[in-house]
């Protein structure tokens, strides 16, 4: 496959961009089959939508309303919805008697994830949490466990702002809230198995509600989100909340993210990626158009090319090529060859969202600048293979088994 066809299908994605609502739902399953699952177990009123929107940053999610049913018991969300980064599970009717988590683990089998526990910290009654726990673990015993402790101004004195971490330890008017939190930590600690159980004490409020911090203990909330996070997936979840809280520009790498991880996936089983890759990574282009307000038409995108250079183009036509061919070499393809086809593919498609970016706003500003453009695209592309290759090698190339159905 020579350079220019390949260069030419994406243009042609980009400018035939039409609704394909078919083609939209394969990219988004390519995504999702890539994307980790944070499975939320608390009761009602735990905390689990304030948790959802400090990683994501949309301040309209609540449960039940942004939330998709999945399973009887259980729904989702995902963020980015066109091509998910990072997937919330959602169980709901904890403290029925009848509700078996065979089901939603059956959902999470061989995937990437983290188990939340979201408690309040001043309710003692969290057997149904619990135990749902226990039938995890016994199952899946390295499973982590994240132990989320929220609406700790229910243990304040009235009227307190958020104390310090030496008043938390040491202020005798919050020992029953000390109390509180020790007792529920020792009961996550004796679950069964040997996984570890990472802790976070936070105080997630509206600003309404008039604390000097709406986003109490998130920093300590996204280390242990983190650590739970397996499969070289470590950072994503701090990265994602970060831009949350950042720049309007910021706030488009998840979606480049997703779209990258569509590519990636669907560069992994021999010949998926020689129709696909170019066709995801049109539609990110397509979308990166729409955010930024200025649309793609041929003089943009020649100029777009022009800007990213003939080295460039030439790297992402012959590099294409050579990754098909790779795929295919037996004894290597694979294994091998598919996971390192599909690092180059996330990679590629990363750096050029992130180009793409730049230049549109740039454009928009109404100025040139080419070298910026090339920049961006070189800085984006070692930030991602390094990003793709850890998580390549931690994870190796996805079992047709582990897809999302």
């Amino acid at each position: 496959m020579s350079p220019a066809p390949s260069w030419r299908r994406l243009l042609d994605a980009v400018t035939g961009a039409a609704p394909a609502p078919e083609l939209d739902d394969r990219i988004r399953e390519q995504a999702r089959a890539e994307a980790p699952v944070l499975w939320l177990l608390g009761k009602v009123q735990s905390g689990k939508s304030s948790i959802v929107r400090a990683v994501t940053g949309d301040t309209d999610i609540a449960i039940g309303n942004a939330f998709t049913p999945c399973t009887r018991s259980s729904r989702l969300y995902e963020f980015p919805p066109e091509a998910p980064v990072v997937r919330f599970l959602d169980t709901r009717g904890l403290e029925e008697a009848d509700y078996d988590p065979a089901e939603d683990l059956a959902l999470l089998e061989g995937r990437a994830h983290a188990v939340v526990a979201v408690v309040r910290a001043m309710d003692p009654h969290q057997e149904a949490v619990l135990e749902v726990l226990r039938a995890v673990r016994r199952r899946h015993p390295h499973w982590p466990v994240v132990l989320v402790q929220t609406r700790l101004h229910d243990g304040y004195p009235d009227g307190r702002d958020h104390p310090d971490a030496a008043a938390l330890a040491r202020d005798p008017d919050l020992a029953d809230l000390r109390r509180a939190l020790e007792a529920q930590a020792r009961a996550f600690q004796d679950l069964p198995g040997d996984g570890p159980i990472h802790e976070a004490a936070v105080d997630l409020t509206p600003p309404q509600e008039g604390f000097t911090d709406p986003q109490y203990g998130l920093e300590a909330l996204l280390d242990a989100l983190d650590a739970g996070c397996a499969d070289g997936r470590a950072g994503w979840i701090r990265d994602l909340a970060e831009e949350a809280r950042a720049g309007r520009a910021a706030r488009l790498r998840p979606h480049i993210l997703g779209y990258a991880l569509a590519a990636g996936a669907a560069d992994v089983f021999p010949m998926v990626g020689t129709v696909a890759v170019p066709t995801v990574q049109g539609r990110m282009l397509h979308t990166i158009a729409t955010f930024h307000a200025v649309p793609w038409d041929r003089p943009a995108l020649r100029a777009f090319a022009a800007s990213l250079g003939t080295g460039t183009l030439l790297g992402i036509g012959a590099g294409f090529a050579a990754r098909q061919v790779g795929k295919l070499v037996p004894g290597y393809g694979q294994v091998v060859g598919a996971t390192a086809a599909g690092v180059a593919s996330a990679s590629v498609t990363y750096a050029l969202g992130r180009a793409a970016s730049y230049y549109l706003e740039t454009r928009r500003r109404g100025v040139q600048d080419p070298q910026g453009v090339r920049a961006a695209y070189r800085g984006a592309l070692r930030e991602a293979h390094a990003l793709f290759r850890r998580r390549g090698r931690d994870t190796g190339a996805p079992r047709p088994e582990d897809r999302t159905p």
